[in-house]
């Protein structure tokens, strides 16, 4: 379970510290194998509306709420560029959903499906789980069916700049069928292995749009 701590004041914060930092009931090693955030009240209640009150109005912009996820991983086991993005791995994906708004309107009847162009396994899964929660809270039909091509199309696709594999790629989804005309997917791409800022683009009927 994720550890949800409200903010405390005064001299109860000194014995009951609120963000990552020791206390009481949470020792060094412990803060050491967390990664934590501040939300002010109104992120915190959407994101965990069943563990943190809802705020009030004048409350809205407030700081109140420190989130902290165990890590997986111990450090220096991922590389900087992983551990970059999985720290801000919300983040990320909110703002790659949101650059997809203005599409969801006229692609809300059909069924959206993610695929993630990352190179390490573990980091790509778990963008495409966040990337599927947030379009879901957004009101879409999502699927977990992945569109594939062939092994001779991914031969080819790989070996072309990314603005032209992408689009390419696009088209021989439609081309081939595996994603069908009742389907839309959001592909969310890092293009270059130097960089942890993240890409995304949208596939329809075999057009490509870069969202970001």
């Amino acid at each position: 379970m994720i550890p949800v701590f409200l903010v405390a004041t005064g001299w109860l914060a000194f014995l009951f510290p609120s963000g990552p930092v020791p206390g009481l009931t949470r020792s060094n090693h412990w803060i050491r194998q967390h990664d934590c955030e501040r939300l002010n009240k109104q992120e915190a209640y959407r994101k965990y509306p069943g563990r943190v009150p809802p705020p009030k109005a004048e409350e809205d912009g407030e700081v109140g709420v420190v989130v902290c996820r165990e890590r997986v991983v111990r450090d220096g086991l991922r590389s900087p560029a992983d551990e970059a993005v999985l720290r801000k791995l919300d983040g990320l994906v909110d703002e790659l959903v949101s650059a997809s708004e203005p599409y969801h309107a006229s692609l809300d009847d059909r069924t959206w499906l993610v695929e993630v162009f990352y190179p390490e396994p573990s980091v790509s899964v778990k963008l495409s789980f966040a990337t599927k929660n947030s379009l879901l809270q957004s009101g879409l039909q999502v699927s977990d069916r992945v569109p594939l091509l062939s092994a001779e199309d991914v031969n080819v696709l790989t070996r072309m700049h990314p603005d032209v594999a992408y689009p390419a790629a696009c088209q021989r989804y439609a081309d081939t069928g595996t994603l069908g005309p009742g389907e839309a997917l959001l592909a969310i791409v890092r293009r270059d292995p130097r960089e942890t800022v993240l890409h995304a683009g949208i596939c329809v009927d075999g057009g490509w749009v870069w969202l970001k």
